[in-house]
C-alpha cells in the first residue's frame, strides 16, 4: 500500500483491477438474481405495507354517449407509454387515501419549502396514519403558480433540478425511508417504471431491499450502479454481497480498498467485525444504522452491542430503534482471568436490558417496532434478580417495573386479578403523561392482546375507563382495538342508566365518545347536562386550577371538531388569568398558511404544514390553541377523520 500512496497512477490501475477481479464473485449473485424471488418475513422495524396493496391508480378509457363503434378492430403496434410516477401510489380515497387532486392550488414552491420540514420521527399514532396516506397516495403535482423572489427562497438544491412530478415522487420515498416505513418504500418503488428511476431512487431502492431482507435484489442494483459510478456507497454493497456468498478473499480486499479510499463510516467497519466474528463495542459516536448496516448484523445474526446502554439515548432514528431492540442480548461469557465482581458484572447485564427495554418502547412509539416485538422484551426481562418490589410501589421511571406489571397481568388468570394489575399499570402512565416514561399510546399497544382477550362484562364495569381508554389509543390503524375500546365505552354508557359508578364513568368518558360519534353536523350545542356530569366526574382532591386545564383542553378541541361549542361553555373558566402552558406556539407563516389552505380546501397543503406545525415532539410540547389551530384546518380541508382521530388522542395522552 505505500508503493500505491505514493503513485497515483499505479492506484487507479490497482482499483481497476481489483474492481475487475471482483466480478466473478457477482455470477452467483446474478444467477440468483434470475430464480424467482421469495418475501420474507417482514424484519424488525420493517413497517408492513397498508392492506390495500400497490395500485397504479390511472384513468379508464371510455366512449362518449353516442359515438359511433368502429367497424372494425384495429390494433396499433409500438411501446406501450409507462404511467407518469404522478399516478404511482399504494393507497386511494375508500382507504383513507387522498383525492388525486390533493395539490391543486397548491405552489410547487411552496411545497418544496414546506414539505422537508415534514417530521421524519412521529410518536403518534394518528400522526403517523395521516402521513403515510399522504405519502402514499397518488396525485397529479402541483405547478409553479407564483415568482418566488430570489432573495427570499430557500437556497436552490439538487431536487429543484427535477421536473415537479419526479421531485414529489422523490420527497415521498425519502419522508417514508425517514419514518423507517421501508417496506413501503420498497413496495412504493416496484411501481416505478425502469425509465423513471433516478440515481436516488435507485439509491433507496436498494436500501429498502436490504432492510427488508432482499439482499438478491440489493446486489444486483449495486452491480448495475459499478458500471457506471465510482460512489463507494455501492462498493460497501458489493463487499456486503461478496460475504453473503461466501466470498471472503474478494470481500476482504474490497474492505482494503474502502480503508485505503479513506471512506469515513465507522458503523460500517464495525459492522463488517461482527461479520467477521468480533464481539467489539459500537463506535462512540454512533447514532444511527443504515440498511446496509442492519442487513450486515442480520447475517451476522449479531447480539446487541455491550455498551449500547452508554449510547441509547442519543439514538432517535425510528428504524434505528426498531432494528436494535429486535436484537437480542448478547450471551454472558466470562473470560478466564477477568477479575471483574459478579455483583457489576450483573449491573452492566441489567443496564444493557433496560437499555433494550427503553429503545423497544421508543420504537414502538414512532411505529418501527411491533407491540408483540414490546411485549417479547417484557417477558423476557428477568424480574426476580434483584427482588422485585410490591406492584403498587412501581414508579412512572422505573423500567424494570413496567416489566414486572406487564408480567404479573399475563399471569393472572382471573379477569378481575388481571384487570387491576392492568389498572395499576395504565393508571400509572397517565398521570405521568409521557414525562418519565412512555405514552399511553405505547403502553396502550403492549396491554391491547390481554385487553382484546377481556369481554366488557357487568362485573368489570369499574374497569371500562381504562380498557377503553388504553384500547383507543392504539390508534385508528388498529381497526380491532377501536372496535373493542367501544364495547368498554358502550358497557358504561348503558350501566350508567342504573349503576351510579358507571355513570361516573361514562360521564368521564364523555367527550372521548362525543368525538369519536361525530355528531356535530344534528347538534345546535353541545348538552349542558353532559358538560356537568364530565366536570363532576373529575377526581374530588382536583385542583381548582387543574379542573379549569382539563376543561379548556375539552373545549377547545371539541372546538376544533367542529362541535357546537357555546360562550356559555367557556364561562366557569372566563374569568381566569391568561394562561401560558409554555408550550411552543405557531410561527405567523405556518398559522395563516394553515388557514389559507384549508379555507381553500387545500387537503394535501394542509396537511403538510399541519405535520410542520406539530414537528417531532407530536402532541406533546405544542401549544393548545397551535393544536387547536392544527385540528381545525385539518377539519376544514376535508380530513375530518384524521382530524377527529387526533382529538381523540390528544385528550388521552394529556390525561383525560
Amino acid at each position: 500500500m505505500t508503493a500505491l500512496n505514493r503513485d497515483t497512477r499505479r492506484r487507479g490501475r490497482w482499483y481497476g483491477w481489483l474492481i475487475a477481479a471482483a466480478v466473478g464473485a457477482w455470477a452467483p449473485i446474478m444467477t440468483l438474481a434470475a430464480e424467482p424471488a421469495t418475501v420474507p418475513s417482514a424484519a424488525p422495524g420493517a413497517a408492513t405495507a397498508p392492506s390495500a396493496g400497490p395500485v397504479s391508480l390511472l384513468p379508464e378509457q371510455t366512449v362518449p354517449d353516442g359515438a359511433a363503434a368502429p367497424a372494425e378492430p384495429s390494433i396499433d403496434v409500438g411501446d406501450l407509454a409507462a404511467p407518469g410516477v404522478d399516478r404511482i401510489g399504494l393507497v386511494d380515497t375508500t382507504a383513507g387515501g387522498f383525492s388525486a387532486q390533493l395539490w391543486r392550488g397548491t405552489d410547487l414552491e411552496l411545497l418544496k419549502q414546506v414539505m422537508p420540514r415534514m417530521p421524519r420521527r412521529l410518536p403518534s399514532p394518528a400522526l403517523r396514519t395521516l402521513t403515510k396516506n399522504l405519502l402514499l397516495s397518488p396525485g397529479t403535482p402541483p405547478a409553479v403558480l407564483t415568482q418566488v423572489d430570489a432573495m427570499n427562497a430557500a437556497p436552490p438544491d439538487a431536487g429543484e433540478a427535477l421536473p415537479a412530478s419526479q421531485w414529489l415522487l422523490e420527497i415521498r420515498v425519502a419522508t417514508l425511508a425517514g419514518l423507517g416505513d421501508w417496506a413501503e418504500v420498497q413496495a412504493l418503488l416496484d411501481l416505478v417504471p425502469p425509465t423513471q428511476m433516478t440515481d436516488g431512487l435507485r439509491r433507496f431502492k436498494a436500501e429498502a431491499n436490504l432492510a427488508t431482507n432482499h439482499v438478491i435484489d440489493a446486489c444486483a442494483l449495486a452491480q448495475a450502479a459499478l458500471n457506471t459510478s465510482p460512489d463507494a456507497y455501492w462498493q460497501k454493497i458489493q463487499v456486503f454481497c461478496q460475504i453473503d456468498i461466501n466470498q471472503s478473499s474478494a470481500a476482504s480486499l474490497g474492505l482494503a480498498l474502502l480503508r485505503e479510499q479513506r471512506v469515513d463510516d465507522p458503523v460500517f467497519f464495525w459492522a463488517a467485525d461482527v461479520l467477521g466474528g468480533a464481539r467489539t463495542p459500537v463506535p462512540a459516536s454512533f447514532t444511527r444504522l443504515e440498511p446496509l448496516h442492519y442487513a450486515m448484523l442480520r447475517k451476522a445474526g449479531a447480539a446487541l452491542p455491550d455498551n449500547l446502554a452508554a449510547v441509547q439515548e442519543k439514538i432517535t432514528d425510528p428504524a434505528t430503534l426498531g432494528w436494535l431492540a429486535g436484537l437480542a442480548l448478547p450471551a454472558e461469557v466470562v473470560v478466564k482471568g477477568d477479575k471483574t465482581p459478579a455483583n457489576v458484572r450483573r449491573d452492566r447485564r441489567r443496564a444493557l436490558e433496560d437499555a433494550r427495554t427503553l429503545l423497544a418502547e421508543r420504537a414502538v412509539g414512532v411505529g418501527t417496532l411491533s407491540p408483540e416485538g414490546l411485549r417479547a422484551v417484557y417477558r423476557s426481562v428477568n424480574i426476580k434478580d434483584p427482588a422485585p418490589p410490591p406492584l403498587s410501589q412501581v414508579t412512572a421511571e422505573d423500567v424494570r417495573g413496567r416489566a414486572l406489571l406487564f408480567q404479573s397481568a399475563l399471569a393472572q388468570t382471573v379477569p378481575t386479578a388481571r384487570a387491576e394489575v392492568i389498572a395499576l399499570a395504565l393508571d400509572l402512565v397517565r398521570s405521568d403523561r409521557g414525562v418519565k416514561g412512555p405514552l399511553l399510546t405505547v403502553m396502550g399497544q403492549a396491554y391491547a392482546e390481554m385487553l382484546g382477550e377481556m369481554e366488557p362484562t357487568a362485573d368489570l364495569v369499574w374497569f371500562a375507563g381504562t380498557a377503553a381508554r388504553a384500547l383507543l389509543a392504539v390508534g385508528p390503524a388498529d381497526k380491532t382495538a377501536t372496535t373493542k375500546g367501544k364495547a368498554w365505552l358502550d358497557l358504561a354508557r348503558n350501566m350508567g342508566r342504573s349503576s351510579r359508578e358507571a355513570g361516573q364513568i361514562a360521564d368521564s368518558l364523555w367527550p372521548i365518545e362525543r368525538l369519536l360519534t361525530g355528531t356535530a353536523a344534528t347538534a345546535v350545542q353541545l348538552p349542558p347536562q353532559a358538560l356537568r356530569g364530565w366536570a363532576a366526574a373529575l377526581p374530588p382532591a382536583t385542583p381548582a386550577p387543574d379542573i379549569a386545564s382539563k376543561r379548556e383542553i375539552v373545549l377547545s378541541l371539541l372546538t376544533a371538531a367542529g362541535e357546537p361549542v357555546t360562550a356559555a361553555d367557556w364561562l366557569p373558566v372566563m374569568g381566569g388569568s391568561v394562561r401560558a402552558d409554555g408550550a411552543a406556539g405557531l410561527s405567523p407563516h405556518i398559522w395563516n398558511g394553515l388557514d389559507l389552505a384549508a379555507k381553500a380546501g387545500r387537503a394535501g397543503e394542509a396537511t403538510v404544514l399541519a405535520l410542520a406545525a406539530l414537528d417531532e415532539d407530536g402532541l406533546m410540547r405544542v401549544s393548545l390553541p397551535a393544536l387547536q389551530q392544527v385540528i381545525a384546518s385539518l377539519r376544514i380541508a376535508g380530513r375530518e377523520t384524521d382530524a377527529r382521530a387526533l382529538a381523540v388522542e390528544a385528550l388521552l395522552v394529556l390525561g383525560l
